[in-house]
């Protein structure tokens, strides 16, 4: 037991009052008065001559303070998550929350398996519609090693560029395909005629500085498809580049550039409406294979087309404006390869002209011009008669070939039912000169006119 009443005495070392506890069996002991804790600086002069002392606020004041508050919205983040959590398993079966409670260790590596599988796509018109920012820079930083395709919003590039630095991508390997779109709504119009060839961004609405990036971003990039307008020299940095596509104008000395430098180009799809561009270095394409071009453009650089004699399928599109140019086209074509051409598909659809395809013999002088034609696709050709399967019957069997002439015929309803009501009496004892089939789905992958080569010959 303590004494109630504590007697002082003086300590000679220190000059300083120690307090003193009696203690029931006789022994004392002391307490010595805290020190203190606080430095004093020196005195310092305020005013006339009258002094007052600073006292140093504490060494770990701010620092305790920031503890404190990081650990504060460490503990407000783990909360939210916590609660973010809870409702996700809420949403689950008992069996798949204790599913997940046994095995959450593997529950990462499972996520990741499954993103790679089921999110090869990085579409950033419904990127942030699906994701917050935090949930996308996750999702970016364990997927972009394994992104196959990319779909960019042309006229916001730089903001999908922002997106992923702020994420932490430096690049995307094995990105293929990538395409770059216009939003449904942009206001901004490609046209051929409002934009000269040439320079950065001369007559442009949309930014190309950003385009820059791109060549670095995806390196191993095989298929670009384009809906925007092109100023700027980025695509012949894709040295793997296999198929080109564009649908907006494309400036004179980019479009040089890639011809000159895409060696690896298979595949090049002119699909916008300018008939004074230049395919001039064309021929450097050493492996194109598919060839696609508006009717005025072909008109213009049809000698420089038609040296590539390693072309599979040549398109003609655009067609619907130019009827005259077109046939004048065909016959040019069929004049120069009609011994290696093995397949045409003509699409009438759309030709307002009355005058396109209106009488047998422009058929018929397709297929004569052609000894070598397997088969014929007729789209939408309402004014040919049952006349032209007789006049292809007897084309054929003058050329005294071991293969007969397929015609496909899709919404051609005057040919199909004069075949149909004449095959058992007539048609039946033709087939090896002639076959008849039809379209059963409506699947047209290119439209107007294309023209399929057998190289061999």
């Amino acid at each position: 037991m303590w004494s109630l009443s504590p007697r002082l005495f003086k300590s000679p070392e220190r000059k300083e009052r120690l307090v003193k506890f009696q203690v029931e069996d006789g022994s004392v002991v002391g307490m010595e008065t805290p020190q203190k804790t606080r430095r004093i600086h020196q005195a310092a002069q305020i005013g006339d001559d009258l002094t007052a002392t600073l006292e140093r606020p504490s060494k770990n004041y701010s620092s305790e303070r920031f503890i404190s508050l990081t650990k504060l919205d460490k503990e407000d983040k783990k909360e939210e998550d916590f609660w973010e959590l809870k409702k996700v398993f809420q949403k689950l079966d008992l069996s798949d929350q204790i599913l997940l409670y046994r095995s959450f260790r593997l529950l990462p590596a499972a996520c990741c398996t499954l993103w790679r599988i089921t999110r090869k796509r990085l579409d950033f018109r419904i990127l942030h519609k699906d994701l917050g920012e935090e949930s996308q820079k996750h999702l970016l930083v364990h997927m972009m090693d394994h992104f196959k395709y990319a779909y960019f919003v042309a006229d916001k590039l730089q903001e999908n560029l922002n997106v992923l630095e702020r994420a932490g991508v430096k690049s995307l390997i094995s990105v293929q395909h990538c395409e770059l779109l216009m939003e449904e709504n942009s206001v901004t119009k490609v046209k051929a005629s409002s934009h000269p060839a040439g320079g950065d961004s001369a007559g442009s609405r949309m930014a190309q500085w950003p385009l820059h990036a791109l060549p670095k971003l995806m390196r191993n990039l095989r298929r670009l498809k384009a809906n925007c307008e092109i100023q700027v020299h980025f695509i012949e940095h894709f040295q793997d580049l296999e198929l080109l596509v564009l649908y907006g104008f494309i400036s004179q000395t980019a479009l040089t550039g890639i011809l000159e430098r895409c060696h690896k180009l298979a595949r090049l799809f002119l699909r916008f409406d300018c008939d004074t561009l230049s395919l001039k270095f064309i021929d450097k394409c050493s492996s194109l294979r598919d060839l696609s071009l508006t009717t005025g453009l072909f008109a213009h650089q049809k000698d420089l087309v038609m040296k590539l004699t390693a072309l599979r399928l040549l398109e003609l599109t655009q067609c619907q404006t130019r009827y005259r140019l077109t046939l004048e086209s065909l016959q040019f074509i069929l004049n120069r390869r009609s011994d290696s051409v093995e397949l045409i598909q003509i699409d009438c659809k759309g030709f307002q002209d009355p005058n396109w395809m209106m009488e047998d013999y422009q058929l018929l002088d397709v297929v004569r011009n052609c000894p070598g034609l397997n088969d014929i696709y007729l789209i939408d050709c309402p004014h040919l008669s049952w006349k032209v399967l007789q006049g292809i019957y007897r084309i054929r069997k003058s050329e005294n070939l071991s293969y007969p002439i397929t015609v496909i015929l899709s919404q051609c309803s005057e040919l199909r039912e004069a075949y149909q009501s004449m095959y058992s009496n007539y048609w039946c004892f033709k087939l090896s000169y002639l076959r008849i089939e039809r379209v059963i789905q409506q699947c047209q992958p290119i439209t107007d006119i294309q023209i399929f080569f057998n190289n061999s010959k």
